[in-house]
């Protein structure tokens, strides 16, 4: 379970920028990343199974409907591009992990998950990008 332990702020986005081995990704806080959970399969299947089974449906071949880590970019402004497509209940989690140099089905990174480095709430990310345009 991933739990909100901050905001972000301009000081910690550049230094998470700025670190190769540190990603982002948006989260349902209720589903860890363990076991299988340690793959991605695409917002559009509910399991690694469904993933599996329906793959030629949507133009994926077995091999690549199940990616090796988790669907994340490396940096801030290139995450916010898909803010819109979660809800207010998921989290912005900031990871360290190691990229796999695999694309996922959107072309975004993929990479292994390891530990944890921040959650942010959805709310707080769009709290945060409202001042910021505000601020321009």
């Amino acid at each position: 379970m991933f739990k909100v332990n901050g905001t972000p702020t301009q000081d910690l986005i550049n230094k998470f920028d700025n670190d190769s081995n540190i990603f982002y990704r948006f989260q349902n806080p209720e589903y860890e990343i363990v076991g299988e959970y340690m793959e991605s399969w695409g917002m559009i299947f509910s399991s690694k199974e469904e993933a599996l089974e329906e793959s030629e449906d949507y133009g994926y071949t077995e091999e690549n409907a199940v990616l090796p880590g988790k669907s994340c970019m490396p940096q801030f402004d290139q995450i916010i591009e898909w803010i819109n497509y979660y809800s207010k209940d998921d989290v912005l989690l900031v990871f360290e992990g190691a990229d796999t140099y695999e694309t996922g089905h959107d072309d975004e990174y993929v990479a292994e998950y390891e530990q944890e480095i921040a959650v942010w709430s959805v709310k707080d990310v769009k709290d945060y990008l409202y001042n910021l345009e505000k601020a321009i």
